[in-house]
């Protein structure tokens, strides 16, 4: 049998040379553990560069190694390491996460501990001087390539190397290339090509070289191949990781001092709980011996622990090993301290300190959302506490139920909250009742004056412009047409609200009343009494305490009955757990009035549109991703255009086939909006929310008496009976009306019907439900419209549960993105600004009839429903009432 090739027999040593390891002069300080594709920080910089795109924050790491001059290993030395991730933004939004990572290392290496400039260099011979001083600078930049492969970046890295001492290490210059590649949350994969320049290293003729010294060529440093996989078995936690990599040369040198074998394997463990991983590494590697003794194979091991703080960490390891030239088992020891604007799970979770949470920061759905995830993060602490200011809140009725909950079940794990008032209304009152203590500021007035329900008729005003609304509709409870034909609301119309208004005020006042440990009769006093000054709120109950800003801590302090620092909550990102992508649970956001082609919010009036076409193209890209396990239809629209909503609805419908779609009702899901939820399997709301509405209606505005009263005649010429049905420039035909009239119902029997089969229900049991009527969420519930009552959180967990994950597995990631840059330019300048109530040609702030729009009427415009402004004629809408203001 042959010969091994790792045995061929190098060069034999040459006097004064050093027995020890082969290790080439590019190799870096021995680390407590080597992370070529496993758990990415700031060590990166030298261990593989394309591990840095993977960070999310700053991070900085020192490291050193130190072994005993018997254990013949050439490690020893410091390292210092940043990595610097870069992120694009423009006028205060990322426009690109991670686009580049750069990074800086500097190290001192010591092959040998005991050599120093100490000693007389004139008694060294040429190849010792190997093993003195050195240093190493190397600058290293990673490119996420995730665009175009998910999971996979490559990074460069060039270093430079230089001395006084060692001869061979003068000027030397090494360029490595590295990729890493994270295409699961379970699995990494990275590589690293090292010294691909394969520098030459060797001593130079200096004055300092003694006369007579062997002549020694210069010798070549090996190019590496530094392969390795990691996987994460638990989850893709760091509950464990396992990785196997190797040291490859491709070339063998025969110097025995740069010697390599050509695969030198290496196996690592790691793994443990919250702040603490113990963790083993084993790495095979050779020693030149003494002459006539065969090279010697040795293991190193490092095994020890590491521990970590939110933006600290520490590890240390003892190195162990032997059978290298008869090496003792304890080599020497390693250890690192990383500090990193991640934040990391911690071992000492902070008892004494309070979040202080400003809910002017959590708007709409998507910060509603990222307020209730951030109570359940703070409910896995020991004893958390947290105070919430309410000033400047513009949460609507349905998303603050969903915030109380979440205060709820903080409350329920043990945790302490407490709101602080400056004012407010009922609305701010409801939410701070959810709190086990309510501060107020001492001068300020809380206006808990109750609910109303504002409707506004623009009747008058069109007949003002000389304009006159000719809606046709479907049924007596669709109330919308009612706005632009009357100057007030019809009974139908009217106690439908004051239904919604009942139900609105009973299920308020019964949990502040519940909250406050009182009776509903007293809640309704307070109110009827209000406004309440400060201290007559304290005497009769409604707050706690009153309190200045800056006395917060201590008063928050004596409540707890411990010293508390209150502080904002961290805005650093979290630190990953797993390596790539894993299952996600996909929330899409339906926000604003139903139109067709793209979604965009338009410009000074502030209203939001729910694009078909957008929409669309992303549940579809949500369908087909294999990633994403359920799909969370968060819908906050009063509806809009019947196309838009089919389009959607039936894109969703699509979905269902493939994987689980769960509905989440928010603060309005009616008419259009309830119509997108039938698309789903399961449909949650709140208590608030406002939902129903099943109806239809043709808007038309006949504008003729405008035209005429600005002097512009019309020339009309058509072909067929009813060729100006759609017109906007005459009235309608009484023929006309009919053949409108009969269009809509057609579609009102669509709708029905689609209601019935995603509600199990007979026809004639949604048309006696439907007819245009709107319904309170709790209403909804008990007459078979909505499945369950819960917000958004509870959609969650139900979609998760459905896509057989755990409580806590699958990444919520909400969608579509936000607009590009382009998109706000276009917005902020109104180049996609259209004319309102679909006559092109008309302007409202731009081009002279805009500029007679005054205050009060851009006031009234910005009532009216996006999708008024944006439709290019008449068509037929299914959408509800949408101003309501509580007070």
């Amino acid at each position: 049998m042959a010969a091994s090739p790792v045995l061929a027999a190098p060069a034999p040593l040459q006097a004064g040379d050093i027995a020890g390891e082969n290790r080439s002069l590019l190799r870096d300080v021995d680390r407590t553990r080597t992370n070529v594709a496993g758990e990415a920080d700031a060590g990166a910089v030298v261990a593989n560069p394309a591990n840095m795109s993977f960070l999310r924050a700053i991070g900085g790491v020192i490291e050193g190694s130190w072994t005993r001059a018997t254990a013949q290993r050439r490690g020893s030395g410091v390292g210092a390491y940043l990595a610097v991730p870069l992120s694009l933004r423009l006028f205060g939004r990322s426009v690109a996460d991670n686009f580049l990572a750069l990074g800086v290392g500097y190290q001192h290496l010591r092959p040998v501990p005991g050599a120093s400039v100490a000693e007389p260099l004139q008694d060294l011979g040429d190849r010792q001087r190997v093993d003195m001083p050195y240093h190493k600078l190397s600058l290293s930049l990673a490119v996420p390539l995730m665009r175009w492969a998910p999971g996979l970046s490559v990074g460069l890295s060039y270093s430079r190397l230089w001395s006084t001492l060692n001869t061979f290490a003068d000027d030397l210059d090494q360029l490595d290339v590295a990729l890493a590649y994270r295409p699961h949350r379970v699995v990494a994969l990275g590589v690293v090509a090292r010294a691909i320049n394969t520098p030459q290293a060797g001593p130079w003729l200096s004055a300092m070289q003694p006369a007579g010294a062997l002549s020694i060529p210069q010798m070549t440093q090996p190019f590496e191949l530094d392969p390795e996989v990691a996987v994460r078995p638990v989850r893709g936690t760091r509950a464990l990781e396992i990785a196997v990599g190797a040291r490859i040369a491709p070339v063998t040198l025969l110097d025995q001092r740069f010697y390599m074998p050509h695969v030198s394997p290496r196996v690592r463990i790691e793994g443990g709980g919250r702040g603490v991983r113990a963790f083993a590494e084993a790495e095979r590697y050779w020693s030149a011996t003494p002459p006539g003794v065969r090279p010697g194979e040795g293991v190193r091991v490092m095994a020890g622990i590491e521990f970590d703080l939110a933006h600290v960490g520490l590890a240390i390891a003892p190195s162990l090993g032997g059978g290298a030239g008869g090496a003792p088992a304890l080599q020497g020891f390693a250890g690192k301290l990383r500090v990193s604007g991640e934040r990391y799970a911690s071992l000492a979770e902070r008892t004494g300190e309070a979040l202080r949470i400003d809910m002017a920061g959590y708007n709409s759905d998507r910060g509603m959302y990222r307020l209730v995830e951030l109570l359940e993060r703070v409910g896995e602490a020991r004893e958390p506490v947290v105070l919430l200011e309410l000033e400047a809140m513009r949460l609507g009725w349905a998303q603050i139920e969903e915030v109380r909950e979440a205060i709820l079940r903080l409350r329920a794990r043990g945790g302490k909250v407490a709101v602080y008032l400056r004012g407010g209304g009922l609305k701010d009152y409801f939410l701070a009742a959810a709190a086990e203590r309510i501060y107020c500021h001492p001068h300020a007035r809380l206006s808990i004056v109750g609910i109303r329900i504002e409707v506004f008729f623009f009747a008058e005003l069109l007949a003002r412009l000389g304009a006159r609304a000719e809606f046709v509709r479907v049924a007596e409870y669709k109330a919308r047409p009612e706005q632009f034909e009357r100057t007030t609301s019809s009974e139908p119309s009217a106690s439908q609200r004051k239904l919604m208004l009942t139900d609105t005020w009973n299920h308020v006042v019964r949990l502040i009343a519940r909250d406050r440990e009182t009776s509903v009769d007293t809640v309704s006093d307070w109110v009827d009494a209000a406004p309440h000054m400060p201290g007559p709120a304290r005497t009769l109950g409604i707050v706690d305490e009153l309190v200045q800003a800056d006395e917060l801590d201590a008063r928050v302090s004596d409540w707890v009955g411990r010293k508390l620092a209150l502080k904002a909550p961290g805005k650093r990102p979290a630190h990953a757990e797993a390596f790539g992508p894993g299952p996600v649970i996909a929330v899409l956001h339906v926000e604003g009035t139903l139109g067709d082609g793209d979604s965009l919010e338009v410009p000074v009036v502030g209203s939001k549109l729910a694009g078909s076409r957008t929409l669309e193209k992303q549940i579809k890209a949500l369908t087909d991703d294999r990633m994403v396990r359920a799909i969370v239809v968060r819908i906050d629209s009063p509806g809009g255009s019947v196309a838009a909503a089919d389009t959607i609805t039936r894109a969703l419908e699509l979905a269902t086939r493939k994987k689980p779609v769960v509905i989440s009702m928010g603060n309005v899901a009616a008419s259009g909006g309830y119509y997108i939820a039938t698309g789903g399997q399961y449909i949650f709301s709140d208590a608030l929310t406002r939902t129903g509405s099943i109806g239809i209606f043709r808007p038309k505005v006949d504008l003729s008496g405008t035209l005429k009263m600005f002097g512009i005649g019309v020339d009309e010429l058509s072909v067929g009976a009813n060729a100006g049905m759609y017109s906007w420039l005459k009235p309608y035909t009484p023929e006309e009306r009919a053949a409108a009239q009969r269009g809509i119902e057609a579609q009102y029997q669509i709708f029905v019907q689609r209601v019935a089969r995603a509600r199990a229900m007979a026809p004639s049991e949604v048309d006696r439900l439907a007819r245009g009527r709107i319904w309170s969420g709790v209403r909804a519930q008990e007459i078979g419209l909505v499945d369950a009552y819960g917000g958004l959180q509870e959609a969650v967990l139900h979609a998760r549960g459905l896509a057989k994950l755990g409580a806590k597995q699958g990444e919520v990631r909400h969608y579509p993105p936000p607009a590009t840059l382009v998109e706000q330019i276009e917005s902020l300048f109104g180049l996609r600004l259209p004319s309102p109530l679909g006559a092109r040609g008309l302007a409202v702030g731009g081009g002279a009839p805009g500029e007679m729009v005054d205050g009060a009427l851009l006031w009234a415009l910005r009532r009216l429903p996006a999708s008024l402004w944006l439709m290019s004629g008449p068509e037929p809408l299914a959408m509800a009432e949408e101003v309501i203001t509580l007070e």
